[in-house]
C-alpha cells in the first residue's frame, strides 16, 4: 500500500501533464480521459478541473457544456486560491495557468452562458443563469432580460391574473410599476370596452376625478388620429383643447411637416401655423437645420467643427472618420483606431489597427493580423481568432480561418465552418462557396447545399438571377439551381430594362429574364460594351462594322450606326463623335449641334460641356455657347455650380459664368452643401450655397476675390495648356 503511495503521484503528474499536450493538439477526447482519471487525486484537483473546464468551454469538441465547465471552473479556482503560492508559482511555469487565466476562462464561461440565455430566451434559462452563475457580471442584465421577458409574456396574455403573478413574483423590476398600472387599468377598459369616441368622452365628463381621465384622454388621441396625417392632429388640437395630448400633437404636426430639416422648410411652417406655442423650439431647429459634423484639422491633430464653424469636438486625434455610424465615428491616436460619440467622449479605447463603420451596433476591428467583433458597448462579441470577417449581410457574414472560409451569424455562431476554399456574401437567402474541386455551388443561410458545387465561377443574385460559368462559357440560373440560359456564351452583363446582353464569338443580342433571345445576336462586340452596352430609358448603344448606333428594346435601330462612339441621351441630345469630332444628336439621329469639338460630355443641369484646343466650357442645348472656352478643365454643372481648374487650381462657377470662387484652391472634396478646400495644405470648409467660409485652420491665407463678374462669351483665347482631370 505504502509502495503505491509513492508512486501514485507522479504517475498521475504525467497523465495531467500528458493530457494538457493533448489539449494543445486539439485532442479533446484523450485530454479529458486524462484528466478525469487523475481529476480522483485531491492534490491535483486544480489542473485536472481547470483542464476539463477549458475543453468543455470550448464549441469545437463533442464535450461542449457551458455549465460543466463553470462548475469546474469554480473548483479550480477554489482549489487555486487554496494552494501555497510555491505550488500557484509552479503551476505558472509548468502549465503557463495563474490566476489572470482563471479570470479570463471565467469571464469567457460567463459570457457565452449568457449569451446562450439570450439565444434561448426564456424564462427558465435566465433563471437557470441568475441561479448558477450568482458571480457573472452579467447577472444584472440577465434579471433585466428575464424580467422584461416575462412582463412580455404576461402582456400577451393581458389578464389581471398575469399581471398579478408578475408584480408577486418580480417585486424589484423595472417594470412593476406598469405592471401595476396595468392590472389597475383593467376595469376601466372593461368599461370602455366599445372603444368608441363617444364612450372616453362620456368617461371623462361622468367621471372627472377618476386616475384614468389620463388613458380615456390618450385613447381619444388614437380615435381622432388614425392614419397620423397633419390635419387630422390640427382637427384634434381645436377639438379638445384641454387633452393633455395636445402638446404632443403639435410635435407630431411639426415632426411631420419639418422632417426634411430644411431651413426653407421652418421658415414655411411659421407661416402656415402661426398659433404653434413652441416657436423657440422651431426657431432653434431653424439654426440646427444648417449645423452638421465636419471633420476639421489643426497642425497635424484632428477633431470636428458644426456648419457654423464651431469646435464640437477638440483637435487631438490623429485621424477623424467622414461620419457617425449608429452615433459613433472611429478615431486614431499613437496609430491605433477607437470611437468617440458626438459628445467628444472616447467610448471605445484606440487599441485596434483596423475598424470597420458600427452598423446595427457592431463593428468588425483587427488586432494585428486577427479580426474580431465588438459591440458598441465596448464588448467583444467574437474573439480575435479569424484572418478576416466581412460585414453582414442578410444576418451572415464570411469567416476566413487557416485560409478557409465559412459563416457566422450575428451572434457570432459559426453556422458555417470554415471548410470552403472560397465564398462570397448572401444575396436574397443564397451564399456561393466553392469545395475542395474548386467547383462554385450555393448553400442557405443554415449551412444546407442548395445548389450543387458543378459550376466553374459563380456570382450573387439579384432578382432571382445569377451568372454561372462552365467550361470558360457564361450561363443563368435561378434560386432553384433551374438553368434559365445555357452555359454558352463568352460574357453576360447584368440586366436593365428587363434585357441582359449576351455576347457570343464576338456577336452581341440581348436576353430577358425567361432566357429568351429578345434581340438576335447580330451586333459587334467591343469589351466596353459590357457597361456602356446596358439599356438606359429604353436605348442601347450597339456596334456594326465599327461604328455605333442605338437600339429600342424590340431590337429596333432607332439611331443608325454610323459614329465611332455615342454617349446616352440626357436633355433629348446624346453627345456623338465621327471622326475624332464631337456634336450632339436629338432622338432622330439628326446633328442638331455640329460635330465640331474635342470632347462633349451629356447635358447636365441643362448646360453641356465642350473641350476644343484644350481648353472647356458650356454650351446650352441649342448649341449657343454659354460660358467661354477658357478653363483647363470642369465638372459637369449640379445643382447650379461647377467646379473648374485654370492654371492648376479650383474655383467654382455658376450657369451663368460668375466666379462663385475665384480658382486658388490646390483641392476639393464634396462634403454635403460643403466643401472641404486646400490652400498650401492649409484645410478649410466652404458653403457653396451662402458662398462664404465657415472655419478654416489657422494658417489658411486666401486672396479676396473681386466682385463676380461674368466671363465674356468672345475674346478668349484658349492655350495650349493640357487639360487637367478633376479628381
Amino acid at each position: 500500500m505504502i509502495l503505491l503511495l509513492v508512486f501514485s503521484a507522479p504517475l498521475q503528474a504525467g497523465k495531467i501533464k500528458k493530457g494538457y499536450k493533448a489539449l494543445a493538439m486539439y485532442d479533446y477526447f484523450k485530454a479529458l480521459h486524462l484528466f478525469k482519471k487523475a481529476y480522483k487525486h485531491k492534490h491535483k484537483l486544480f489542473l485536472t478541473a481547470y483542464g476539463i473546464s477549458t475543453i468543455s468551454s470550448r464549441s469545437d469538441n463533442h464535450f461542449y457544456n457551458i455549465d460543466t465547465a463553470y462548475v469546474y471552473l469554480l473548483k479550480a479556482k477554489k482549489a487555486f486560491t487554496a494552494a501555497k503560492p510555491s505550488t500557484q508559482l509552479s503551476w505558472k511555469k509548468s502549465y503557463g495557468i495563474d490566476s489572470l487565466s482563471i479570470a479570463f476562462l471565467e469571464d469567457t464561461i460567463e459570457q457565452k452562458a449568457f449569451i446562450l440565455s439570450t439565444v434561448r430566451n426564456t424564462v427558465d434559462g435566465f433563471n437557470h443563469f441568475i441561479n448558477m452563475y450568482t458571480i457573472a457580471k452579467q447577472v444584472s442584465d440577465a434579471i433585466e432580460l428575464r424580467n422584461l421577458l416575462a412582463f412580455t409574456i404576461a402582456s400577451k396574455e393581458n389578464t389581471y391574473q398575469a399581471y398579478k403573478g408578475f408584480t408577486d413574483t418580480y417585486p424589484n423590476s423595472t417594470e412593476f410599476d406598469e405592471a401595476k398600472k396595468r392590472y389597475e387599468i383593467l376595469l376601466f377598459k372593461t368599461l370602455t370596452a366599445e372603444h368608441q369616441l363617444s364612450n372616453f368622452v362620456e368617461f371623462i365628463a361622468q367621471y372627472p376625478e377618476s386616475p384614468y381621465i389620463g388613458s380615456a384622454e390618450d385613447s381619444i388621441y388614437r380615435i381622432a388620429t388614425p392614419h397620423r396625417l397633419i390635419k387630422e392632429y390640427y382637427s384634434f388640437i381645436h377639438a379638445y383643447p384641454a387633452n393633455h395630448n395636445i402638446t404632443e400633437a403639435w410635435h407630431k404636426i411639426y415632426s411631420i411637416y419639418t422632417i426634411d430639416a430644411k431651413p426653407q422648410t421652418f421658415v414655411r411652417f411659421h407661416k402656415d401655423y402661426p398659433d404653434y406655442p413652441f416657436t423657440q423650439h422651431a426657431d432653434t431647429d431653424l439654426v440646427l437645420s444648417q449645423t452638421r459634423f465636419y471633420p476639421a484639422r489643426e497642425g497635424n491633430v484632428w477633431g470636428y467643427v458644426d456648419s457654423t464653424g464651431k469646435v464640437r469636438v477638440p483637435f487631438k486625434y490623429e485621424w477623424v472618420d467622414t461620419n457617425f455610424y449608429d452615433g459613433l465615428a472611429s478615431v486614431a491616436m499613437n496609430d491605433k483606431l477607437g470611437f468617440i460619440n458626438k459628445r467628444g467622449e472616447l467610448v471605445i479605447p484606440c487599441i485596434y489597427d483596423e475598424a470597420d463603420h458600427f452598423h446595427n451596433t457592431l463593428s468588425v476591428v483587427k488586432k494585428g493580423n486577427l479580426s474580431g467583433i465588438i459591440s458598441s458597448l465596448n464588448q467583444i462579441i467574437v474573439p480575435f481568432e479569424y484572418q478576416e470577417i466581412s460585414n453582414f449581410t442578410q444576418g451572415m457574414a464570411v469567416i476566413e480561418k487557416n485560409n478557409k472560409y465559412g459563416y457566422m451569424n450575428l451572434l457570432g455562431e459559426e453556422v458555417v465552418p470554415p471548410k470552403y476554399k472560397d465564398a462570397g456574401e448572401f444575396s436574397e437567402g443564397f451564399g456561393y462557396v466553392q469545395d475542395s474541386s474548386s467547383k462554385y455551388g450555393f448553400i442557405n443561410v443554415v449551412g444546407q447545399a442548395v445548389i450543387p458545387c458543378k459550376y466553374d465561377w459563380a456570382g450573387r443574385f439579384k432578382d432571382g438571377l445569377t451568372k454561372v460559368r462552365d467550361d470558360k462559357q457564361f450561363g443563368l440560373i435561378n434560386t432553384k439551381g433551374d438553368t434559365i440560359l445555357d452555359c454558352e456564351y463568352d460574357n453576360i452583363a447584368d440586366f436593365t430594362d428587363s434585357l441582359a446582353m449576351v455576347v457570343q464569338q464576338g456577336k452581341v443580342g440581348y436576353v430577358n429574364r425567361k432566357g429568351e433571345i429578345r434581340i438576335p445576336l447580330k451586333y459587334d462586340f467591343a469589351s466596353d460594351l459590357i457597361s456602356g452596352g446596358m439599356f438606359k430609358k429604353g436605348l442601347a448603344k450597339v456596334q456594326l462594322h465599327k461604328k455605333r448606333g442605338f437600339i429600342d428594346a424590340k431590337g429596333k435601330l432607332v439611331i443608325a450606326a454610323k459614329y465611332d462612339e455615342l454617349i446616352n441621351y440626357t436633355y433629348g441630345l446624346a453627345p456623338a463623335m465621327l471622326n475624332r469630332k464631337w456634336g450632339y444628336i436629338d432622338g432622330k439621329g439628326n446633328e442638331t449641334i455640329p460635330l465640331k469639338y474635342d470632347i462633349t460630355a451629356p447635358f447636365s443641369d441643362s448646360l453641356g460641356r465642350v473641350a476644343l484646343k484644350g481648353k472647356v466650357g458650356f454650351i446650352d442645348v441649342k448649341g449657343k455657347p454659354a460660358i467661354p472656352l477658357q478653363y483647363d478643365t470642369a465638372t459637369d454643372f449640379e445643382n447650379g455650380i461647377a467646379v473648374v481648374i485654370s492654371n492648376g487650381k479650383y474655383g467654382l462657377i455658376d450657369k451663368k459664368g460668375f466666379a462663385v470662387a475665384p480658382c486658388q484652391w490646390n483641392s476639393i472634396q464634396h462634403m454635403g452643401e460643403f466643401l472641404q478646400v486646400d490652400v498650401n495644405g492649409k484645410m478649410a470648409y466652404y458653403n457653396i450655397k451662402a458662398r462664404k467660409y465657415v472655419w478654416q485652420e489657422k494658417g489658411f491665407v486666401i486672396v479676396q476675390p473681386a466682385p463676380p463678374q461674368q466671363a465674356p462669351i468672345q475674346g478668349s483665347k484658349p492655350s495650349n495648356t493640357d487639360a487637367k482631370k478633376v479628381k
